[in-house]
């Protein structure tokens, strides 16, 4: 199953300056739970320290095509 997951983070706007942004990330696993601690582990491991997983609910994305015509997975 897929899961679009939303993470709210701090970004720097051009000026410099701190701005709220919502970031979406399309998550594959098994439960909504599941998808969360993906989500905040892949945060984690890209370095961001301020964010916060506000949302998660399941898509109706029934499958990922990558860009050799290959399925990535299948829900």
């Amino acid at each position: 199953m897929y899961f679009v997951v939303s993470v709210k983070v701090v970004v720097q706007d051009a000026k410099g300056r701190d701005k709220k942004a919502t970031e979406r990330y399309l998550v594959d696993a098994m439960s909504v739970t599941e998808a969360e601690a993906r989500a905040v582990k892949y945060m984690e491991d890209q370095g961001a320290h301020n964010f916060e997983v506000s949302a998660a609910s399941q898509s109706k994305i029934i499958a990922v095509i990558d860009g050799v015509g290959g399925v990535q997975s299948e829900s």
